[in-house]
């Protein structure tokens, strides 16, 4: 599906370095949890059980092994006929023989990254205050 990524070089924003990781892992949240909201209410286009859209979930967030913080908002499960709900997102997002794409998670986030942007600075700020 589509890919937002947002770079921060933490030595230069935290010149004495980042000794409390969970900051990190915080603003990731707080920007999946807009991403979330978004391709929830674009999915919404397509409702037809509404199983797709609940099905839009944030993974918790964590450190990878190059210790960079990382989470993912995904589609996770099944619809009533068994039917994994990424498949129909991929369904729409990208069409098939018998419909065409109707693209609606790659426009969702895509809209949001100065919202997904400023809701993970308002953390860094958050905590960046608290420390002083």
């Amino acid at each position: 599906m589509a890919d937002f990524k947002f770079e921060m070089d933490i030595d230069a924003v935290l010149p004495r370095g980042l000794s409390d990781e969970n900051i990190a892992l915080d603003m990731v949240k707080a920007g999946q949890q807009v991403m979330q909201k978004s391709i929830q209410n674009a999915a919404s286009k397509h409702r037809k059980t509404g199983s797709m859209i609940s099905s839009v979930k944030c993974s918790k967030a964590t450190l990878n092994r190059n210790g960079d913080a990382i989470g993912r908002v995904k589609f996770y499960g099944k619809d009533k006929n068994g039917m994994q709900n990424w498949y129909k997102a991929i369904y729409i997002e990208y069409g098939t023989k018998h419909q065409s794409a109707q693209p609606f998670v790659r426009p969702a986030i895509k809209s949001s990254e100065g919202i997904i942007r400023a809701a993970m600075q308002k953390v860094f700020e958050r905590d960046d205050k608290s420390e002083i």
